[in-house]
């Protein structure tokens, strides 16, 4: 059609030059032509600023989409980090957990050791009271028993000494008396 239209303009400059009668139907055909060109231009016009609109439509919904996309993804990054956060929380709060419960077992064993040890010494400090009392009445009882021994000794030399004649028989003095004054000669 565009090949029309050209034929048509170079046939009507021919036709315009020679000045003839059929320079008045070039003239028509040159007006319709144009008119023809004209609502090409238009139509071609039209198309290519409704294809303009149809793409920038796209190209905005597009946009609409991928901004929507966007946000959801954002959203999602968002929830994600949330949850993420609160895991972690609920981690750390475990840990305290355990370190506190591990804490009290081992004070509570603790407790339990100091009160062994605590029981264990005083079982033991009563057993030494109680072998140290044993011994010291052991002691007593053997001192006691010397006392006893060295005494009937020294009563026995006294009885010798009197046998003998070395010490008088019969002096007024009381029995603890002559003993101590036997036993000072001794010692």
């Amino acid at each position: 059609m565009a090949q029309q239209l050209r034929k048509a303009a170079v046939y009507s400059k021919e036709e315009g030059e020679c000045g003839s009668p059929a320079s008045s139907i070039g003239k028509g055909v040159n007006q319709r032509a144009e008119a023809i060109a004209e609502a090409h231009r238009n139509r071609v016009e039209t198309e290519a600023q409704a294809y303009l609109e149809a793409a920038t439509r796209k190209a905005e919904a597009r946009a609409l989409k991928l901004q929507g996309k966007a946000e959801r993804q954002r959203m999602l990054e968002e929830s994600k980090a949330l949850e993420n956060r609160k895991k972690e929380e609920q981690r750390a709060e475990m840990l305290v957990h355990s370190a506190e419960v591990r804490v009290d077992k081992l004070l509570a064993r603790a407790r339990q050791e100091c009160q062994k040890i605590k029981s264990h010494s005083h079982e033991h400090t009563e057993k030494s009271i109680a072998d140290s009392f044993t011994k010291a009445e052991r002691l007593k009882a053997e001192i006691e028993e010397q006392k006893k021994k060295e005494l009937a000794d020294i009563v026995d030399r006294v009885q010798q000494l009197i046998v003998i004649g070395e010490l008088p028989a019969a002096e007024n003095k009381s029995v603890v008396r002559k003993l101590k004054d036997g036993l000072a000669r001794y010692f």
